[in-house]
């Protein structure tokens, strides 16, 4: 490894599984702190413990995103263990499947308060900070689902994603000229626990026809190799993480011919 991130402080949301502990470990391979947040502490452990014993730097810090107390007691823990944070990965999210015109507000306010909401807590917590030093980078997970409308059982999902997707340009826009830049991840087939962990609204009649279960294609890839696109991200401070190349074309049919690519769309789901 280069050292490319020596001397930095990182903190990672989501990081006991998937892209977040991929992501855990490459910062520290390359030479940053990391401050790994999540629910799950005995993930949180494990995912310090290979850090620590490959010679990096780490400490666990339980943290529901959901939670504005505990995502300012995450930013004040850091600060005590290894000083204000270079590089904030807000990563942590969480699936819902469900009837769409059925689901009750409480489904669609519990998603949006992990997938988006807690980003703007971590901005709100840790961009203090970054605009005093004039400098610093910020990462937000998305999704291809932000990007491109999905299947109606995952609308809550998708509508979380692309507000994120939204208020990530915002913050490029405004934060670039304070010296930070910021990076959102959109995702499409990775090999991570999500798909295992989806819940279920309440408004489903059963399970079937949700997509529970279902197994990755053969085109989704690894969240170390994802983890390796996050960290060029950071530091050739680019914008848009595409995990698929293809996903590029896809995105300029859309915006070249809307009213076309939608009406696909419904052809397509007939």
């Amino acid at each position: 490894m280069s050292g490319r991130f020596e001397g930095k402080v990182a903190v990672v949301t989501g990081a006991a599984s998937g892209i977040g502990r991929a992501c855990a470990r490459a910062f520290a391979a390359e030479g940053a702190s990391v401050v790994a947040a999540d629910v799950d502490v005995p993930g949180l452990v494990s995912v310090v413990a290979e850090i620590e014993a490959a010679g990096g730097r780490a400490i666990a810090v339980r943290c529901d995103v959901a939670s504005d107390e505990e995502v300012d007691a995450l930013a004040a823990t850091t600060r005590a263990a290894f000083g204000p944070a270079d590089i904030l990965l807000n990563n942590a999210g969480v699936m819902l499947r469900g009837p769409m015109e059925a689901m009750p507000t409480a489904d669609w306010q519990w998603i949006m308060d992990i997938n988006f909401f807690g980003a703007v807590r971590g901005v709100r917590a840790f961009s203090g900070d970054m605009i005093a030093r004039g400098s610093g980078h910020i990462v937000n997970t998305a999704s291809i689902g932000g990007l491109v409308g999905g299947r109606p059982h995952s609308a809550s999902y998708s509508a979380s994603k692309f507000a994120l997707v939204g208020y990530s340009e915002t913050l490029y826009v405004h934060f670039m000229p304070k010296g930070i830049g910021v990076s959102v991840l959109c995702p499409g087939g990775v090999r991570t626990p999500l798909p295992d962990n989806v819940r279920l609204s309440a408004a489903a009649k059963g399970p079937e026809g949700y997509g529970l279960g279902e197994a990755f294609g053969p085109e989704a890839v690894e969240p170390e190799a994802v983890a390796g696109m996050v960290l060029d991200a950071v530091e050739h401070r680019r914008f848009l993480v595409l995990t698929d190349p293809r996903q590029q074309k896809m995105l300029e049919r859309r915006v070249a011919d809307m009213q076309s690519w939608v009406e696909n769309r419904v052809r397509a789901s007939g």
